[in-house]
């Protein structure tokens, strides 16, 4: 009898673990020839998931219980190694445990491997398949697997994001796991494991299924940043199948903060701005005096945008009102960096203008423009590493 195992990535979803489990075993019925176990991948679920899948594993020789670090790649990779190296089956699968995919979608996915492929995918989008979410909902997901299909490839395949998903152990053993992103903590695993099989030469079907809205547990997926991540996942595997090797996901997701706490510095350098020439042009205040002024309403304006968007989900120790005095400490250190730079530019060239054809800038706008560069590498590495310092222990997501 061939074996299947099913491994189901867990995190905040004890309510609903139990009853979907049992469905997956109902699926032995109509798979005449094969037997199923499971292996329940926690990634320390506060909720006491781990907890239950560990008793339910004690009960039940065909539960199987692993416990990982934080991220829906480090539970299926770790969970299909640990497959392999303990339980050895005949294909592995992998569903999500939220019950936002029926069980039944693993009979065909078994099936399509059984027949030949190297790779079955659940679909919504194909002749068959559901996708019940909201408009919205459905509206995202459509676009992220069309942006996959249009600028990754295959052209052919109508789905690459979500979970049901059946293979051989060889074809698992050739995936290249030191290209696959999987150690991040995002659902860009689903089309990087996808884009990578292909690059193996696996043979693949889509199989139909029933996408709904989720039963329990904790959305893995936070809109905004799994588009970017597909977009930029996208072009980093196009770029490589020109044979340009340069890894432009990994550098774009690193800077992700740094561009958006850029974005926030530009809104502050436009209300910096503002205010300089008001305190200038209205009150007649030096230029280094009035960019002390003008400063400190742009530190308001970034603490503010930082903290609810550029650094809204890092888990620090300190408490709202601690962060702002740090971030009005460090802001002290650049407007130090800013004011003397525009003492010494001023006093070096004056209050002269350049003339860039009709146009005459003032040589105050140049000073003030120069430092922008080292105030905001400044402002961000230091606030980085000490305001909103993120501290993982915390993380209760």
């Amino acid at each position: 009898m061939k074996k299947v195992v099913v491994v189901l990535p867990t995190y905040n979803e004890k309510r609903n673990l139990e009853k979907f489990i049992g469905e997956v075993f109902k699926q032995e019925n109509e798979l005449p020839g094969f037997k199923i176990e499971v292996l329940i991948v926690d990634s320390s679920s506060p909720d006491g998931t781990g907890e239950l899948a560990q008793k339910l594993a004690a009960k039940n020789p065909k539960i199987h219980f692993l416990n990982v670090g934080r991220g829906l790649g480090v539970a299926l990779v770790q969970g299909h190694q640990y497959s392999l190296s303990h339980l050895k089956p005949d294909i592995l699968a992998q569903l999500d445990a939220d019950g936002q995919v029926e069980a039944d979608v693993l009979v065909r996915l078994v099936k399509a491997v059984d027949e030949g492929f190297d790779l079955a995918l659940g679909s919504r989008f194909v002749e068959g398949g559901k996708n019940k979410l909201s408009p919205s909902r459905q509206l995202f997901s459509a676009g992220s697997s069309w942006i996959c299909r249009i600028i990754m490839g295959p052209i052919n395949i109508k789905e690459f994001t979500n979970s049901a998903r059946a293979f051989t152990p060889a074809l698992f053993k050739k995936i290249n796991l030191n290209r696959l992103p999987w150690h991040e903590q995002s659902f860009i695993i689903q089309p990087a494991f996808l884009n990578e099989a292909i690059l193996t030469g696996a043979k693949y079907k889509e199989v139909p299924l029933v996408f709904k809205n989720r039963a329990e547990g904790y959305s893995k997926n936070k809109v905004v940043q799994y588009m970017y991540d597909v977009i930029t996942y996208a072009i980093d595997a196009r770029l490589h199948k020109w044979g340009i090797n340069f890894d432009f996901y990994h550098y774009t997701r690193r800077a992700r903060t740094f561009l958006k706490f850029g974005t926030v510095g530009l809104t502050g350098t436009l209300v910096d701005f503002g205010f300089y020439n008001i305190f200038i042009n209205f009150f007649s205040i030096a230029p280094a005096t009035a960019k002390g002024f003008s400063t400190e309403i742009a530190i308001i304006n970034n603490f503010t945008l930082n903290n609810v968007w550029t650094f809204k989900y890092r888990k620090t120790t300190t408490k709202l009102w601690q962060k702002f005095i740090i971030f009005n400490i460090v802001s002290l250190g650049g407007l130090a960096i800013a004011v003397t730079m525009i003492k010494l530019l001023h006093m070096l060239y004056g209050d002269g203008f350049w003339h860039l054809g009709p146009i005459s800038i003032p040589f105050y706008n140049l000073y003030f423009f120069a430092t922008i560069p080292p105030v905001m590498i400044w402002n961000f590495v230091v606030n980085h590493l000490v305001t909103w310092r993120n501290h993982p222990e915390q993380d209760t997501h």
